[in-house]
């Protein structure tokens, strides 16, 4: 029980680290590239003394280094979105849409492995769907008062304007982005669960994930810093190690819960957990408001999971 605890702080601890980042504009493609070069370092590290038992290897065919590098690349555009869903809708919203981006693959699994969800799953993936509208539907900000222009005592109409005119198109954009990046990350683990599971490990499937995910970054940072001479700062640095040792620890603690718990447990638990406490540091620690609609969202997901779950 232990690891699912310090699986569910690892993960809260990323959308804090977005949440600062934000607040102190560090170059985001920077601290991801940073990110993944200190996760696969610890896993390294970790496969290296002994500290992580794999009891497969990893057979590469070109079929699976294309799966590898297409994983890789949707990790870190995937991290790239969330960190922006963060800044601009939220930490609460942003891993609470994460979260519920489950129901992605599940979708594919029925859709493209035949497997039949219960009525219960059914329920959730639904109940899903709507939290991620409702999680999603964020009011733009009121129109500023001109400078002297303080409030009329001429009597105004009532606004007839439709509901969809006040809603923060960037912020709903950016959130459906990150359900994608979310359901895209899901479908691909799935599709080497089902593909090459049975004769490859899943730990150095991930590796190699974040391998090429460092790899797409750091083309990106080097390029920029050979022709704009941008090269990212100690701060972004030192940022990018503590949110990539958050990043790892929260799929090494995950496994290792799994090792312990009934994953119909584990997986909904973990999920609740974090977008419950998400939700409880973004409006405690920095101040963010949910909506009516926003605080039912969390609260559809949180019963979707549970169905998913069962």
């Amino acid at each position: 029980m232990i690891f699912l605890v310090f699986a569910v702080a690892s993960s809260v601890t990323i959308g804090m680290i977005f949440k600062h980042a934000s607040r102190q504009q560090l170059d985001r493609t920077a601290l991801l590239t940073v990110n993944y070069a200190a996760a696969v370092a610890v896993a390294v590290g970790l496969l290296g003394v002994g500290g992580r038992e794999i009891d497969q290897g990893l057979a590469l065919s070109g079929t699976l280094v294309a799966l590898g590098a297409g994983t890789g690349a949707v990790l870190i555009a995937g991290f790239f979105v969330l960190a922006w869903a963060t800044e601009v809708a939220g930490m609460s919203l942003a891993i609470g849409v994460m979260r519920v981006s489950v129901v992605v693959p599940f979708l594919a699994s029925w859709g493209v492995w035949g497997e039949v969800p219960s009525p219960a799953q059914g329920v959730g993936m639904v109940l899903a769907m709507g939290a991620f509208f409702l999680l999603a539907h964020q009011r733009s900000a009121p129109d500023p008062v001109p400078a002297g222009g303080g409030a009329t005592t001429e009597p105004t109409a009532p606004s007839r304007s439709p509901v969809w005119s006040h809603v923060d198109w960037l912020a709903a954009g950016v959130l459906a982005l990150t359900f994608c990046a979310g359901g895209a990350i899901d479908v691909l683990m799935k599709t080497f669960e089902e593909g090459f599971g049975a004769e490859n490990s899943r730990v150095l499937f991930l590796l190699l994930a974040f391998g090429v995910a460092f790899l797409v970054g750091a083309v990106i940072v080097v390029r920029r810093g050979l022709r704009d001479g941008a090269w990212p700062t100690l701060q972004t640095v030192g940022w990018g190690v503590l949110l990539g040792l958050a990043n790892y620890a929260s799929l090494e603690f995950l496994l290792r819960a799994i090792e312990g718990l009934p994953g119909t447990f584990v997986f909904p638990a973990n999920n609740i957990a974090i977008m419950v406490l998400a939700a409880l540091l973004g409006v405690v620690v920095w101040g963010e408001r949910l909506s009516r609609s926003n605080r039912i969202g969390l609260g559809l997901g949180c019963v979707a999971l549970v169905l998913l779950g069962l």
